[in-house]
């Protein structure tokens, strides 16, 4: 991030979700040492860090968005005014997504106990975790805010989110993957170019955590790239903006897909076949996630990863190859502690985009017999 003038002794050091962090005497957290290091980002993509002020923070328009320039950002209508930063809070067991809730929403000025974000965003169940499907009239409900979910994330999109006030939250696994498979949700806060990182609220490893650009996206290839967001209603025009087509479904289904199919290509490794299986099914592609799964269980564990439990087995019943779905169900209950009697429904969009294609008798743009060559 270039540093820039604001006033004599005082330059923008990194921008922080609900606060600006200043380089007179105040020092940003060091990356922990144990993160990989950073391969390094170019900034040629991202929006430019401007000069500070009492409301306004433009930034470039976002590139997706062809019909209209994305709107400039309200600094003081995105936080309130006063606000001096996220809180962090720790989590009670299995308690993450609550607890990474409760931080972003905290950049409104909203104080709420994790416990009483538990019940209705994950049940009286504490084995189960949370989606996002709940948080959205949960938070509408209490507070009249509006909330977002969608895969196909990137680091360049997170920066921008944080640059235009919002506090994206993400599931990614908690720790590197290769000692530790848990799935968790942490709320990004701020960046920092010059370091190459990100700082994150993390209800398991603590407030302000560096996280390197390259660890964050490995570590949240396996959820998807998912990612949420809590908004104002009056902002979810700028949020669109931002998004650009994948605030449409299908498209970021589409795009997910194209994403993840090249990267198994280009990798063939088994976190990057068991998301291109997971990916495909999403995108009703059925006959290309089965034999992705199954390449990706092929080259290692799917341990923590579990949306698997759920997708392989419908998307080998969509095929009619109920015998191997439900034998893959009963291999797969032990991906995760949670119960099967809590796991996911079927995709009704997967599934609905299967049926689609099955019935057009016209060519299909995108192939579906088994796996790329």
């Amino acid at each position: 991030m270039k540093r820039r003038s604001v006033a004599p002794g005082v330059a923008i050091a990194l921008l922080i979700v609900g606060t600006l962090v200043l380089s007179s005497g105040a020092s940003s957290q060091a990356a922990d040492a144990s993160l990989p290091v950073s391969t390094g980002v170019t900034n040629a993509t991202l929006p430019a860090i401007v000069e500070a002020s009492t409301a306004i923070l433009p930034v470039t328009p976002v590139a997706t968005v062809s019909e209209a320039p994305a709107p400039q950002a309200d600094y003081a209508a995105a936080l309130p005014i006063g606000d001096q930063g996220m809180k962090h809070i720790w989590q009670s067991l299995n308690n993450c997504g609550p607890a990474a809730v409760v931080m972003a929403l905290s950049t409104f000025g909203i104080d709420v106990d994790q416990e009483t974000a538990r019940i209705p965003l994950r049940g009286p169940d504490v084995r189960r975790g949370m989606g996002p499907q709940g948080v959205e009239p949960w938070v509408k409900e209490n507070w009249g805010l509006r909330s977002m979910s969608r895969g196909n994330g990137t680091n360049d999109l997170m920066r921008t989110l944080i640059t235009n006030g919002f506090a994206p939250m993400v599931t990614q696994w908690m720790e590197d993957p290769g000692y530790s498979r848990i799935a968790h949700w942490r709320t990004v806060r701020g960046y920092d170019d010059a370091k190459g990182v990100f700082y994150v609220n993390d209800s398991m490893r603590g407030n302000h955590v560096a996280l390197t650009y390259e660890w964050f996206s490995a570590n949240w290839q396996a959820f998807s790239y998912r990612y949420m967001v809590i908004y104002r209603p009056k902002d979810e025009a700028k949020l669109k903006a931002i998004v650009g087509e994948d605030w449409n479904d299908i498209k970021m289904r589409e795009h997910l897909y194209q994403r993840n199919r090249s990267d198994a290509i280009a990798r063939n490794d088994s976190a990057s076949w068991l998301a291109y299986g997971e990916a495909a099914y999403q995108f009703g592609m059925f006959s290309e996630a089965v034999p992705a799964f199954e390449k990706g269980l092929q080259l290692g564990s799917a341990t923590g990863v579990f949306t698997l439990r759920n997708s392989y087995p419908q998307a080998l019943r969509a095929l009619s190859r109920t015998q191997e779905a439900d034998s893959m169900q009963a291999k797969l209950a032990v991906l995760t502690p949670v119960p099967g009697t809590v796991a996911f429904e079927p995709d009704r969009m997967a599934m609905a985009l299967y049926l689609d294609r099955a019935a057009d008798a016209q060519p299909l743009r995108i192939a579906r017999s088994g796996l790329p060559r």
